[in-house]
């Protein structure tokens, strides 16, 4: 199902915020930045998850998202395809993507 309430929002957010705080490109997180530093990323992949029916949108889309706020050269759709098929997941066990279409393989 996908997100149609406030509460699957936030729960939505919290699950692509558990995602990428994993993930943490640069380290930043690591180095000491605040939690939000990865929060406007969180709200566009959020928005973009309406459009996630597979792994590979899901890919795209953090390759997208995070080539617009950092460095573009560091976020091919390679580099990204483990963080989406780990955000693709974790999305959809927590029941918040639209039906698949195209499948749930791997990029």
């Amino acid at each position: 199902m996908p997100i149609s309430t406030t509460e699957d929002y936030e729960r939505a957010v919290a699950v692509v915020r558990g995602v990428l705080h994993e993930w943490d490109p640069y380290a930043l997180l690591a180095g000491g930045a605040p939690a939000d530093e990865f929060d406007h990323e969180v709200a566009q992949l959020v928005a973009r998850s309406r459009g996630m029916e597979s792994r590979a949108d899901a890919a795209r889309a953090v390759s997208e998202v995070f080539s617009e706020s950092f460095e573009a050269r560091h976020f091919t759709l390679e580099s990204c395809t483990d963080v989406g098929n780990r955000l693709f997941a974790a999305l959809s066990a927590a029941g918040l993507l639209p039906t698949t279409r195209r499948g749930e393989g791997a990029v």
